[in-house]
């Protein structure tokens, strides 16, 4: 099992926003949905937004470019199906947010 990493306290990230960060080489982007914390890749394929920079409600993040909608959970894009993001799984200890980003055998 792959190890977490610790990236942030979960003070540091808005309600309803997020942050961009890059951990182990990736830029990703940690969102807060009522204290509820999830990652995804922070560049939207579409036009290479931040999604660090955008909002999230119901589980979906919207890019603040062009407001293409991506689900957290799945990385599916409701606005165009062709498109995907790369999510990751999350924990937090003791108010610090860590982020698992190689997949687990």
């Amino acid at each position: 099992m792959s190890d977490y990493t610790p990236v942030t306290k979960t003070s540091s990230i808005k309600e309803g926003r997020g942050k961009s960060f890059t951990v182990n080489g990736r830029r990703i982007a940690i969102l807060n949905e009522n204290g509820q914390f999830c990652a995804v890749d922070n560049t939207c394929p579409h036009a290479m937004g931040s999604l660090g920079r955008g909002r999230i409600r119901n589980g979906i993040v919207v890019c603040p470019v062009h407001g293409y909608a991506y689900n957290t959970e799945t990385g599916e894009c409701q606005t165009d199906p062709r498109l995907k993001i790369r999510t990751y799984p999350v924990i937090v200890e003791d108010e610090q947010i860590k982020v698992q980003t190689e997949p687990t055998k």
